[in-house]
């Protein structure tokens, strides 16, 4: 993270993510008309080496955008928000601020896991997943345009820029 970059890990944890929420509901749309569970076998219909339908194949992609997610939420918006605030808070602030930060984080945690199974009935589950793909666009932007690189530089370096000195 030192040698890296805050910003640029968050930038590149950011793109990681759009790409495979954009996967996973790409996996949900391909698979629309499929049974719900991949391994899904038809008693009845006679034995074939094809799949019976395009979304027995397609189970890879699933496995597979989940695992990419875990890894770039694990590489970036993870951890660096946390090391982040840590240094961007004056400390005069940084325990009141701090403890807004993370109640709205966990109340933001909370909503999503609420909702989630509401917002996959109403915009069915690809475009629940790429409503997320564009809230990553969104934080992606958010990282290249607003978030100060800390990378090498003091407390009182970023305070001073904080400051407008």
């Amino acid at each position: 993270m030192d040698r890296a970059g805050r910003r640029l890990l968050l930038a590149l944890s950011g793109v990681v993510m759009v790409f495979s929420t954009s996967a996973f509901g790409t996996y949900f749309k391909l698979t629309q008309g499929s049974p719900s569970n991949s391994s899904h076998v038809d008693l009845l219909a006679p034995v074939s080496v094809e799949p019976a339908n395009p979304g027995v194949g397609l189970a890879w992609l699933a496995v597979g955008s989940m695992c990419l997610f875990i890894a770039g939420f694990a590489v970036g918006w993870g951890p660096i928000p946390w090391l982040l605030m840590s240094e961007i808070f004056p400390l005069h602030v940084k325990g009141v601020a701090t403890g807004v930060c993370v109640l709205t984080n966990w109340l933001m945690a909370f909503l999503v896991t609420k909702e989630f199974s509401s917002l996959m009935e109403v915009l069915r589950p690809y475009g629940a997943f790429w409503l997320a793909s564009a809230f990553c666009v969104g934080g992606v932007l958010f990282t290249v345009f607003c978030v100060p690189e800390t990378k090498g530089k003091t407390l009182e370096q970023i305070t001073a820029h904080f400051e407008g000195r």
